[in-house]
């Protein structure tokens, strides 16, 4: 067995490589430029790796532009969508962002003088077409912060047709991890139905992430939906997928530091939390682990080593039972977990690997008190000794 510092968050180059030539076949097939958004993973080796593969990054705040900017400068166009776009990011980067995509029309009535003239202004629509049956997830809900609504602004668009002047592409993201594309080509038809006049005055069309792209032959309706913006109406078209480039890609391995009996199975202490995989704890699913057999003989709890009583990965089955100091791999960690883990309880990050293709592993992060010490605001106090 491979000696790792557990917790450990493992990126495997391999699959990464597989998953963005998919996609990159993909996009090529379509006739789409393909963008990065860095949100579900910007590990520095997950970037770099993504940068070979990729038209550009469509970035969602100043730090993640300056981090793609230092990393992969040479590779691709940068682009800026946001809910919140800051006039700093605006400032600092100037003709060097390709577009920015407003999430409201005040935000980009407030902020127009701060656009460079050669960076390209976008504006987010809401579809008002729901497919996330969580609302918490839903960029289509009531009072959605995500976006103009569309029937709100065809209205807007018959009252006065210079609504758009300035604007030279629309944005939409209305899904999360769906593998099924029918949706995506009902909410283009449902644009295309709505506010076909915008879609005349325009150059191009973001048609934002939330799909786990598969397979090339799974995406038939995919190819449809680009087809119905590059050829009806003569855009540019992007997507910006996050998790679909990434998720595969990315292990969490812990040990198993306690065993002891629970009611009705043992439960297992790791040594790692739901709070280095917070989205277990946000979207309440059970995360796929290495060796879970469901007629397994051996059953345990999984649980996480913080005070949170809801600290737990829920309950997987062995055929062979687990031992204190055995490994527990947790799989397709390889979105949004780096990017959303903190340190609740004082408990470390996991240290982060990589496995390339021949194999072979590397470390290239390991947190220490120094890192809690400086996210505690206390760097340079002179009560915190050098760990």
């Amino acid at each position: 067995m491979e000696k790792l510092d557990t917790p450990a968050y493992v990126i495997n180059e391999k699959i990464l490589a597989a998953d963005m030539c998919l996609l990159r076949q993909i996009a090529d097939q379509a006739g789409c430029r393909l963008l990065y958004s860095p949100k579900a993973s910007s590990l520095a080796p997950v970037l770099t790796r993504v940068a070979e593969h990729v038209d550009g990054f469509a970035c969602s705040s100043l730090f993640e532009l300056r981090l793609v900017d230092k990393l992969c400068s040479v590779h691709g166009s940068l682009h800026l969508v946001s809910p919140l776009i800051d006039d700093a990011a605006l400032d600092e980067f100037g003709d060097r962002l390709n577009s920015v995509t407003f999430n409201s029309l005040s935000q980009w009535q407030d902020l127009r003088p701060h656009v460079s003239a050669s960076t390209s202004a976008g504006l987010r629509l809401n579809p008002e077409l729901s497919f996330v049956h969580d609302p918490r997830y839903d960029p289509c809900r009531s009072n959605s912060k995500l976006g103009v609504p569309v029937s709100r602004l065809a209205e807007m668009i018959a009252a006065d047709r210079g609504l758009l002047r300035g604007i030279d592409g629309l944005h939409f993201h209305s899904n999360c991890e769906s593998t099924d594309f029918a949706s995506l080509l009902a909410t283009a038809r449902h644009i295309q139905d709505v506010i076909p006049e915008a879609l005349e005055e325009i150059s191009w069309i973001n048609l934002g992430g939330g799909y786990l792209f598969q397979s090339v032959e799974q995406s038939a309706a995919f190819f449809d939906t680009v087809a119905l913006f590059r050829d009806g109406f003569d855009l540019q078209v992007y997507i910006e997928p996050g998790a679909a480039a990434v998720r595969r890609s990315g292990t969490v391995v812990a040990t198993v530091r306690d065993i002891f009996p629970g009611e009705d199975c043992q439960i297992a202490v790791l040594d790692t939390s739901v709070n280095h995989m917070p989205e277990v704890l946000e979207f309440q699913f059970e995360p796929d682990v290495l060796g879970h057999v469901d007629d397994g003989v051996h059953t345990y709890s999984l649980a996480g080593c913080t005070c949170l009583a809801g600290d737990s990965f829920g309950q997987y089955a062995f055929d062979a039972p687990l031992t204190i100091g055995s490994q527990v791999t947790f799989m397709n960690m390889g979105a949004y977990s780096a990017s959303k883990a903190h340190r609740f309880n004082g408990v470390a990050l996991p240290t982060i690997y990589t496995r390339d293709e021949t194999g072979s592993l590397e470390k290239i992060w390991a947190d220490d008190f120094n890192e809690f010490a400086r996210n505690a605001g206390k760097v340079g106090s002179p009560d915190i000794a050098p760990a």
